[in-house]
């Protein structure tokens, strides 16, 4: 195995970014702490492409669906990669400790049990996790790993009130009149920078070449255009509709703070109603509702 990659800390609390280890004797810098949420999973595809060694990966419960996802659209090579299992509990959001918190006081975060345990200046502070973790991670309902060659420790349960609440922001927004909804997306899609920070840390986005880095056709226009974001966000959406496996990155790592997981959960929600519960990510075996095509299915674009 050429090198492994997990989580580091960096200079402050709040940074528990990805790396990659390829020398033994710097195994003593990986961490797991409340903030190693980053997904390592797409960094494959740029390992497998430039090393033909094997790879090992510490996955969380989300992240190891990332892996599946992969699999299923044969974007990876089993065989190369050594999947460590981490059973997850849930990351802290840094956000809600700063409400709380004098952020230039906190010096350290960990987590012991069902409690964050923050040094804060010269006392040590102890308050209920669950009040500071991510969103995500409330609604998370596959903690531990689904596919994994090890797994490091003990799984953890789910959280119970994950179910109910997972598509309760896409019924909120559901209950609004069209034009209100339409105008709340509208709203949501200005602030969009078009970063496609959303699009890189999506193991669902694993295309060889995305459409939107194509000079011909082009598909979107340099300029900061409503019409084109909008076009980049409904085509996106649309390609990862029955692939979203939920981890809830997109949302997470946007800089202009767009709900996209309402969008994702509405997908996710509507195919439900229309094939039958499906969870993308748990099987590399199974058949996406979307990416499956049957005799039987009607098809009129076929018929002559």
């Amino acid at each position: 195995m050429a090198a492994v990659i997990g989580w580091r800390k960096k200079d402050f609390w709040w940074q528990s970014p990805v790396v990659f280890l390829e020398d033994p004797a710097a195994a003593h810098r990986l961490v797991w702490d409340p903030f190693t949420v980053y997904s390592p999973v797409k960094f494959l595809l740029e390992w497998q492409a430039s090393c033909a060694a094997k790879v090992g990966i510490f996955v969380k419960g989300c992240d190891s669906r990332g892996i599946n996802r992969l699999l299923q659209d044969k974007r990876l090579e089993r065989e190369r990669v050594v999947v460590y299992g981490v059973p997850c509990g849930g990351k802290a959001d840094a956000e809600k400790i700063r409400a709380s918190f004098p952020a230039k006081g906190i010096k350290d975060v960990t987590l012991l049990g069902e409690q964050l345990v923050l040094t804060v200046g010269d006392r040590e502070v102890r308050v209920a996790a669950e009040a500071y973790l991510l969103d995500k991670c409330l609604t998370c309902r596959h903690p531990n790993p689904v596919v994994y060659d090890k797994l490091l420790w003990e799984e953890v349960l789910p959280r119970q009130r994950a179910d109910e609440s997972r598509f309760a922001r896409v019924q909120a927004v559901a209950s609004l009149a069209t034009e209100e909804r339409f105008f709340y997306w509208q709203r949501q899609f200005e602030r969009c920078i078009r970063c496609f920070a959303c699009r890189n840390t999506c193991p669902a986005c694993n295309c060889r070449v995305c459409i939107f880095d194509q000079a011909e056709p082009r598909w979107l226009g340099k300029a900061n255009d409503p019409a084109d974001t909008l076009n980049y966000h409904i085509i996106r959406a649309f390609h990862v509709a029955g692939r979203c496996f939920e981890c809830g990155e997109c949302e997470r790592i946007c800089p202009a703070g767009v709900p996209l997981q309402e969008l994702n959960r509405k997908l996710i929600k509507d195919i439900n109603e229309a094939y039958g519960d499906y969870e993308a990510g748990l099987d590399a075996t199974d058949q996406p509702p979307l990416g499956t095509y049957r005799g039987e299915d009607p098809a009129g674009f076929d018929e002559s």
